[in-house]
């Protein structure tokens, strides 16, 4: 971190100001991400996130984010990252509005070590938190969590006052908003932040009903040619071949259970499928993710879904990591890494930005060749400028 730092802090008058719009978002008379806009920036912090969760059914009622991250983040984290989340499981077990910092629990040896922070949080630009349950009533949880980037500082004692402060109002704001049937539109949320996906992004159940699709993949679909199209609201293959081969790497992934030959198939959780283009030797790779709600915290609705990601050769775009992650499977460390050394930074650049050591990123860079086939950056690099056509 540069520069001088200043502890946070508000005068009785923002202090008043900032609770006043906690209780105008409860009764709905204000958003929640402006409500929790003057916390955000007195804290200076990277993302501001609350979220409510039925814990019996291991699901996410509401979460409003203010912040600068990429909503790939969420998507990630949702699917994968929040089961190996440190602070979120340590956040469950404290009591109600008992405030924690994450520098009294996980020291830099822990975090230096810990996959949740090397692979997904750090990679994105996080690395402090603070916070609380505000909530827990039965089997609703409540949590508000302040996050700061690679590159700032922890929460001090004045600032985690201040913070325990602003939520014992912030609490009683969440109650009100939870006993309004405000919380009934809750399934909103995810389709707001998946309409910032960049990537080619759709949403389909096993019948290949078009549950949600970003403009990205509108424009594939409906482009003159397109070998696969939006039929009344069904995602096909236009050549039937490949949509019977559709059908079958949807199947792979069993999203609904008792429903099939040969139940005793293991079920997928990721498959590809790749389509001829037309006049021409190159391939739509078309990835696919199942996302089941009891493992994706419910944050892509109640039934089971695949996650469709689209990547056409012929669109010779700038390197997406969310794209070459869902190629190669990698970690959203390890695609950032492998996107930073195609674009031609040296790995010590990328291990300054990033916060942590040479000794990390040349860690995460042999797990990349392995994934990927590769012994060398030249070959890393070559491989990526031709990502599987």
């Amino acid at each position: 971190m540069t520069g001088t730092y200043v502890d946070a802090t508000m005068t009785e008058k923002e202090f008043d100001r900032c609770v006043a719009g906690f209780h105008a978002a409860a009764a709905g008379a204000m958003d929640w991400g402006q409500a929790l806009r003057p916390l955000h920036d007195t804290f200076g912090l990277w993302v501001t996130q609350l979220f409510g969760m039925d814990i019996g059914a291991g699901s996410i009622l509401f979460s409003f984010e203010v912040g600068d991250t990429q909503p790939e983040a969420f998507v990630d984290f949702a699917r994968v990252w929040h089961r190996y989340d440190p602070r979120t499981l340590k956040s469950f077990g404290m009591g109600e509005g008992e405030w924690m910092n994450c520098r009294e629990h996980f020291d830099d040896a822990f975090v230096e070590r810990d996959p949740f922070y090397q692979q997904f949080l750090i990679p994105y630009g996080g690395r402090w938190a603070s916070g609380t349950k505000l909530v827990h009533d039965g089997s609703f949880v409540a949590i508000v969590g302040l996050l700061r980037g690679v590159h700032s500082r922890p929460f001090s004692k004045e600032e985690d006052r201040l913070g325990q402060r602003l939520a014992r109002h912030l609490a009683e704001a969440v109650r009100s908003y939870r006993s309004t049937l405000l919380l009934s539109s809750r399934a909103a949320g995810a389709a707001a932040v998946l309409e910032r996906v960049s990537s080619p992004l759709l949403l389909v159940d096993e019948q290949r009903r078009i549950h949600y699709a970003n403009p990205a993949v509108q424009r594939i679909l409906a482009d003159e040619g397109a070998v696969l199209i939006d039929r009344a609201g069904k995602l096909q293959a236009v050549d039937p071949d490949d949509d019977t081969r559709l059908l079958l790497a949807l199947r792979q992934l069993r999203l609904s259970r008792d429903s099939y030959l040969g139940e005793g198939s293991e079920p997928q959780e990721r498959t590809t499928l790749r389509l001829p283009l037309p006049a021409s030797h190159l391939h739509l790779n078309l990835y696919l993710f199942a996302l089941r709600p009891e493992a994706s915290l419910g944050a892509f609705g109640p039934a089971p879904l695949a996650m469709a990601l689209l990547h056409d050769p012929r669109q010779r775009l700038d390197l997406d990591p969310f794209m070459v992650a869902a190629a190669f499977d990698l970690t959203p460390a390890e695609s950032q890494l492998a996107v930073g050394l195609a674009r031609g930074a040296a790995i010590a650049d990328l291990a300054e930005q990033r916060g942590v050591s040479v000794e990390t990123m040349r860690s995460q860079l042999k797990s990349v060749f392995q994934k990927t086939g590769t012994g060398r950056q030249s070959e890393l690099v070559s491989l990526l400028a031709t990502l599987p056509e």
